[in-house]
């Protein structure tokens, strides 16, 4: 992809981190392979990048590294 389907800037590979919800807790998978777009921010991912998120975030469990994140709610 060249151009961003949204803003028709321009797209260049890149990395993302994704954040997603399991239940109640959150899974971070850093150093995704994706194509950003430099104008908006959008990205797309490739179906291999998909796969790797779900596999990442199905063996969360075992990951080498947990986070401790702050918890607030807006009144």
């Amino acid at each position: 992809m060249k151009t961003c389907y949204f803003c028709r800037g321009a797209v260049s590979p890149g990395h993302i981190d994704h954040m997603a919800q399991v239940g109640t807790q959150y899974v971070l998978v850093r150093h995704v392979p994706a194509e950003v777009c430099v104008q908006c921010g959008e990205v797309y991912l490739a179906a291999d990048a998909s796969r790797q998120i779900d596999e990442a975030i199905a063996n969360a469990t075992n990951a080498p590294e947990h986070l401790t994140v702050p918890v607030v709610t807006c009144p």
